[in-house]
């Protein structure tokens, strides 16, 4: 006697255009987020266009680019700090 398992797979797709009407040329970026990430992610969008009065899109927009700045800018020093710390010990 055997035993299956039935495993229901959800895959939501998502299209979001940042394009604004006037762009001649565009490009297609296609992510595959875990859907719990992306429901937290718009979460945050949605709360950000009705604290800034602007429009879901704007807000999405903008949540790219502050969260890719901001990333740009993080400092991912410490695992190098303790690579030299160690190789100091080493010596």
């Amino acid at each position: 006697m055997g035993v299956s398992f039935c495993l229901e797979l959800i895959l939501m797709n998502m299209y979001v255009n940042l394009c604004p009407a006037y762009t001649e040329k565009s490009e297609t970026l296609t992510l595959d987020v875990p859907p719990d990430q992306m429901d937290t992610f718009m979460q945050y969008v949605h709360v950000l266009a009705e604290e800034k009065n602007i429009s879901a899109r704007r807000a999405f927009q903008d949540m790219v680019q502050g969260t890719y700045e901001q990333l740009m800018e993080k400092d991912y020093e410490r695992k190098n700090r303790k690579n030299a710390k160690r190789r100091g010990r080493n010596r």
